[in-house]
Order: C-alpha cells, then structure tokens, then sequence
C-alpha cells in the first residue's frame, strides 16, 4: 500500500496541467532560433555561393559607380549636344555598365562631357572589369604576402582562372603581370605617338546644310598634339582601354576617326591599339600556358599546350583573317556605292541626327580602304574602336560583324560574346555528329559530354536572349530608330518603317553582348531611347561581361542527387 501511495504521489506530482505543457510548447516554438533562421535564409536565397557572389559584386560596382558618374562637378553640361546628365542615375547607370563589362557603347561623350576625375572614375571601372575585381584581390593579397583562402580562389578560377584549382592562382599572377607589362610598354610608345601626331580636325565627307552649301563636318576632336601633361593622360587613359577591349577615347565624339583623316593618318596609333586588343582578348590560360612553354623549353623539357590555347588559338587566327576577308567581299561586290571605298556627301536628318540622301563623290586610296576594313572588322571581335562611322558599312556587313561580335574572344579574358571555345565545340560537335561519331574530339583529346552540352546551352541561350531583346527595343523605341520622312501635308517628320533598322538593333546588341561598343545610332538617339531600352542594353552588357555560364549559375544551385531517372524513349527530329 505505502508503495502504491509513494507511486501515485510521484506520478501526481510529475503530471502537469495540460494548459501548461501546451503554453511551454509554444513558448519554445516562438523562440527565435539563429541557426535554423540561417537555414531557411540560405534554402530561400536564389543565388549560388560562388558565382552570386561574383554577380552581387558585379552589381554593386555598377550602381555604385553609376552613381559617382552622375554627380555634378564630375559630369557637366557641355555646349556640344545640350544634354544635362547631371544626376542622371540611369546614365549613369549605363556609363558605369559600359565602362565596366568593357563595352564602350555610350549615350554620353566622354571627351566631352566628363571632368578629369570623371575620366579617372571610368579608367578605375574598365581596369576593374578588364582585370576582375576578384583577381585584383588575390593579387593585392600576393603584392602583401597574405595567404589566400580556397573560397577567393574558387571565385577567382570561376572569374578568370580555368579548370584546375590548383594552378588558379599562378595563371592569375601570369596574366596580370604580362598585361601590366604590355600596357605599360604600349602606353609608353603611344605617349610620342599622341605628342607627336596631329589629329584631323574635319571629316572630308561633306554633309549638304538646309540652304545647299557643303561643308566639312567637324570632329570635335580634344587634340593632345604637342600637349605633354594631355598626351600622357591620353597614353594611359587609352592602354588601359585598349588592352581591356574596352573601346573608350577621350579623343572626339567619333572614335579615332581624327586619325584615320586623309593627311593625318596615325596608323602607328591604329597598330599599337591592335595589337592591345588582340593580346586582351587571348585569356589568362594562354599567358600561362604560354610562360610554361618557354620555361620548360629554357631546361630541355617539352610541354605541350592546353586544349584550351589550342582551340583559342585557331579559332581566333581564322576569323582574323576570314572576317575581313568577308566584309571587304560584300563591301567590294557594290564597290560603286559603297561608302567603305569611297568618300561621299549627305544631309542631316533633323529626328534622329542620322545621315541621309548619300551621294558617292570619290574613291578612297587603296590602301586606306584596306587598313579601314582590317582595323574595324578585327576591333569588332572585341575592342569597339573605329576609325570610320559603322553606318559606312552595308547591311550584309554589319550582320558580318554582328556574328564576329556573338561570338566574341577567349574566356577569362577581357573579351565578351559567346566565347571563341564554346563555337569551337559547337562546331566540332555538329561535325562529330556528320561523320556519325558519338563523341566530339579535338588535338587527340575527347571533349566531355557535359562541357559539349553547356556549350549549346550557351549558343541556345544567348540566341533566345538577343532575339526577345531585339524585339523589345523595336517596340520600344522605334519612333527613334530610323530617319524620318516629310509630311507632305503638315511638313512634319513622320517614322519610317524601316526595316533596315532592324540590322542596325543587332549591331547594337551583339557589340553589348560582345562587350565590343560599336554603335551604329547617334548620340541623339541614344539619347532619345526608352528607359527599357536602355535596361535591355545594360543587361547585355552585363550578361556579356559575366557570362551566360557564371550567370546562369548564380541563380542555379546544386542539384541533390537522384537514385532514379526516368525510362528513355526517342523521338523523331527534323
């Protein structure tokens, strides 16, 4: 009996009100719980670890320096084209875009409209997006002695490095120091190249004013000729833009047309810009493999080049020589009313500020037209400098350039575009599939699978992007696209149709895309553009200068494996 009682006591004494357990149930529920909050942050978060961190970098430079750009005293109102930019976020927004992904398509002049510290802003931007502003911390962290953690050089291979962890940081320091070399040594000879040659100040296409008269359109041109203190801003300024294929000048509101003017052609300047652009645009792997190359051949061994370099290597060197020898085909083939070989007179339009009414005049040297189009159709592959007006071209040129442009330069490079090695694979895959063969193979090496599969993906995806953007900015902004035409009623300017404008939004977006900054429209219209055909532009140039793989995998995080797949079935193609 008492040990009954004892147990009934206890079991009484244990045993709580019901309300109660119920009111300590909920009391631990609604108790804030910092670890399983982290959780659910990180399950909802939409980007991956290490490319959404490159993309949350990325974005915030860009509305950061967008910002700067836009602040009065860095920006000003210049009398040249009577914009006001001041505290124009979205302008610059777009500047800082450009600058950045190292495109060059602007709506405002850089020459012009910017103060010094405006120009530096945008030297610090394209240096940034030339380099990658991860690399610039693991070689900050090399200049102190710092050891270098696994995450930054996971997110550095991803920004610029290649396939192997453990050589990210070695091809890293290669590349920056043999582009740091070339730039210096580039800005050195441009220095006595700038101090020494004197631009053009006149176009010697005449352009017909409302009462008849021809005169010689002027350039604009800030000339640094026998300038000391303005031809070295001017050498470094433009290193710096050349060998990040940024395609910025500070020269004119053409480019560097001033030196390609009959009597005052500067072809030196046009070859060491070249040579900047095409060394840019190689990537950081080539450097390395490169420098690995000579130093094994210094001791007697024998290395042998990287896939990579190799498919780079020859997809660059053919479409160097096969694009211009396309464009001056198609250029050639109505070579009486090209503007390419000739020089010609026009009117003004007063909506868009476009030329029209062009008249041929004279044939150009033969050899201007064959420097024009070597220098123009290479720069289009990533660089964005011209030394004629890309409207010069015809249409079956530009779509030419505009596919030079998708396809862009190497990866981890400065370049932008679908990549040279993606078309490579997509090529030897579409080949492989022809001779019936069920692998693609390149140099005695197989391709994996997967590596061919994200590289259709890319093609796929990138078309599919261009394509909708395209479309928008036709609906957007067609009141601006084309020349107007007389109302013959009310005498006043109605829109074309014009289809041919069509030619000229794929020029523009492909060179966004391309990161290259070839602009067939004007600054007026430009200018003029709807906010979302200045949002579309500026996501390509972003996509561009991030890429669709380091894009799309920061908002795609890893898949949890499966240990079923569905049954396969085929189904007919065309």
């Amino acid at each position: 009996m008492n040990g009954g009682n004892q147990m009934t006591s206890k079991r009484k004494r244990s045993d709580k009100p019901n309300w109660l357990k119920m009111s300590k149930d909920n009391q631990q529920k609604n108790k804030f719980d910092p670890q399983k909050a982290f959780f659910k942050l990180k399950t909802w978060w939409p980007l991956s670890k290490v490319s959404g961190r490159i993309f949350l970098i990325y974005l915030f430079i860009v509305l950061f320096g967008g910002f700067l750009l836009c602040i009065p005293g860095i920006v000003v109102n210049n009398d040249l084209n009577g914009y006001d930019f001041r505290w124009d976020y979205l302008t610059g927004i777009f500047t800082a875009s450009s600058a950045f992904s190292d495109t060059g398509i602007n709506i405002i002049d850089p020459s012009h409209d910017y103060t010094f510290w405006g120009q530096l802003i945008l030297l610090i931007l394209i240096e940034m997006g030339g380099i990658g502003v991860l690399t610039l911390k693991i070689i900050l962290f090399i200049a102190i002695n710092k050891k270098i953690s696994l995450s930054d050089t996971v997110v550095a291979q991803s920004e610029r490095g290649n396939d192997v962890k453990s050589s990210t940081i070695e091809l890293i320091k290669d590349g920056f120091i043999f582009l740091t070399f070339v730039q210096l040594i580039a800005a050195g000879v441009l220095f006595f190249l700038f101090f020494f040659s004197e631009p053009a100040s006149e176009s010697l296409n005449q352009v017909i004013g409302a009462n008849g008269t021809h005169s010689n359109p002027n350039l604009n041109v800030v000339s640094p000729y026998h300038n000391f203190m303005k031809s070295i801003w001017f050498a470094i300024f433009h290193s710096t833009s050349a060998i990040n294929n940024a395609g910025y000048d500070l020269l004119s509101t053409n480019s560097l047309q001033p030196y390609n003017i009959e009597g005052h052609q500067a072809y030196a300047i046009q070859i060491v810009f070249l040579l900047e652009w095409v060394i840019g645009g190689l990537g950081y792997p080539t450097f390395h493999d490169i420098k690995r190359k000579l130093k094994a051949r210094r001791v007697g061994q024998k290395v042998r080049f990287s896939l990579f370099t190799k498919l780079n290597f020859w997809v660059y060197s053919i479409l160097f020589v096969v694009g211009p020898l396309l464009v001056f085909a198609s250029e050639y083939s109505n070579q009486a009313n090209s503007l390419i070989f000739n020089y010609y007179t026009y009117e003004t339009d007063p909506l868009t500020q476009m030329p029209i009414n062009v008249i041929v005049t004279q044939a150009k040297p033969g050899y201007a037209v064959a420097m024009d189009i070597i220098f123009n159709t290479t720069a289009c592959r990533n660089a964005g400098f011209s030394t004629v007006p890309i409207n010069d071209f015809n249409a079956s040129s530009k779509t030419i350039l505009s596919s030079l442009m998708f396809i862009g330069s190497a990866p981890s490079s400065t370049a932008g575009g679908i990549r040279t090695t993606t078309f490579a694979i997509i090529i030897l895959s579409t080949w492989a599939v022809i001779r019936n063969k069920n692998y693609t193979s390149a140099f005695k090496k197989v391709i994996p699978a997967e590596t061919v599969r994200r590289s259709f993906s890319v093609f796929f995806i990138s078309v599919l992007i261009l394509t909708i953007v395209i479309i928008l900015i036709y609906f957007d902004s067609n009141a601006y696209l084309t020349p107007g035409v007389e109302n013959g009623v009310a005498g006043e300017l109605v829109q074309n149709q014009g289809d041919a404008s069509i030619i000229q939004i794929l020029t523009l977006i492909t060179s966004a895309y391309g990161t290259v900054g070839m602009n067939p429209f004007t600054q007026h219209q430009m200018y003029n553009f709807g906010v979302l055909t200045k949002l579309l532009i500026i996501l390509c140039m972003f996509l561009g200068q991030l890429g669709i793989s380091n894009t799309l995998l920061a908002f795609i995080k890893p898949s949890r494996k499966t240990n079923f797949k569905y049954l396969e079935e085929d189904v007919t193609i065309g």
